[in-house]
């Protein structure tokens, strides 16, 4: 579940993963009709990993994401160097579904994008 949900915040990484297993299947590739198989999935792969980069080209799509992440970012912000650091007050806790859904969003930006790297 919790990889199904990375995969929608960085589909690229998701597209990165199975364009490197497909392009190991055609390298494996003993038939003909695997290697056929594996180059139909590496064509689709790559012109899905070139639409998710041109998503990024316009400042739309490329917003989305550090928006979404914003409100994480002020509560982490607010908890730890207003409540923390300074004691100037106290914060509610968030509830469990937005607990989850912060580490989704962070895993997305530190987790996911060191694999993407590699």
């Amino acid at each position: 579940m919790l990889k199904l949900l990375l995969s929608l915040v960085n589909p690229l990484a998701k597209v990165t993963t199975d364009l490197i297993f497909a392009k190991t299947n055609q390298a494996n590739a003993t038939t003909d009709q695997q290697r056929i198989e594996a180059d139909v999935a590496i064509v689709q792969l790559e012109a899905q990993q070139k639409l998710l980069i041109a998503e990024q080209a316009t400042r739309a799509t490329r917003w989305i994401r550090p928006l979404f992440a914003l409100p994480f970012v002020i509560y982490n912000f607010k908890v730890i160097v207003w409540d923390k650091v300074f004691g100037f007050g106290t914060t509610d806790v968030l509830s469990d579904q937005y607990w989850q859904l912060q580490m989704i969003v962070f895993g997305a930006y530190f987790i996911t994008r060191g694999l993407a790297k590699k």
